[in-house]
């Protein structure tokens, strides 16, 4: 009789149980997935939080103007400058420079007091000023300052 060789292959042979699926574990399959997909949404929502960080700083940036105004002397405006002299007889402007809002004391120097503005503009209002931010991303700020 011939021997025959029992040659190695690419392919192989699966072997298969008699025990199948049973429901138990299809439905314990179906509780693990439904519950990753419960969490997904709420997971989704801790890696995109929305940051207030601009918001808070021109919240700011309105409360310094107004100590600045309330604590100098009001000289004049123009459309994205305001002019203020304070108690040394110092000529204070708070401009808006490239996409800051800054303040200057005698044209020298360079306080940044805000970042990311796309638009910064005065205009008059009975005795005050209302002043405008637009952000870089698009919202937009107001607020009247009245003098004292």
């Amino acid at each position: 009789m011939r021997r025959t060789k029992v040659k190695k292959s690419v392919c192989f042979i699966i072997h298969q149980t008699k025990n199948g699926f049973s429901l138990v574990n299809t439905l314990f399959s179906l509780l693990i997935i439904s519950s990753i997909l419960l969490f997904i949404p709420s997971i989704y929502q801790l890696f995109h939080t929305s940051s207030y960080t601009s918001e808070f700083s021109i919240r700011q940036f309105f409360h310094i103007l107004n100590n600045e105004i309330q604590t100098q002397t009001f000289d004049y405006h123009t459309e994205h400058t305001v002019h203020l002299i304070n108690n040394k007889e110092e000529n204070v402007t708070i401009s808006l420079y490239g996409s800051v809002v800054r303040r200057q004391v005698n044209r020298k120097g360079h306080e940044i007091l805000v970042r990311d503005i796309k638009k910064f503009s005065i205009k008059t209002v009975k005795n005050g000023i209302h002043v405008t931010i637009t952000s870089l991303s698009g919202d937009h700020y107001a607020k009247t300052i009245l003098f004292q």
